[in-house]
């Protein structure tokens, strides 16, 4: 077990369900559960995410062409999301 990665697949983790949000295949089925409790709720919840990712795109986007900014520092949670910015 020294040296492998401690990821507990019986509960859902918020980078992993944002994932399942934004399409991805980084999650596992807890946090597909988890985010589709969230969508019975708030049905528009996905669309959300995915505009939000968008918009944070178009900004690095323009960042990166406009500005001249060339190097970011990302403090998210290190999992790997679907349309990230890289």
């Amino acid at each position: 077990m020294d040296g492998e990665p401690r990821i507990d697949r019986t509960r859902p983790h918020s980078a992993r369900v944002w994932n399942y949000l934004l399409g991805g295949t980084d999650n596992f089925p807890v946090d597909r559960q988890t985010g589709d409790e969230l969508l019975r709720t708030f049905p528009d919840f996905a669309q959300v995410a995915r505009l939000q990712r968008d918009f944070l795109r178009r900004v690095v986007g323009y960042l990166v062409t406009e500005v001249g900014i060339r190097q970011f520092l990302d403090l998210g949670s290190g999992l790997p999301t679907a349309g990230n910015t890289r």
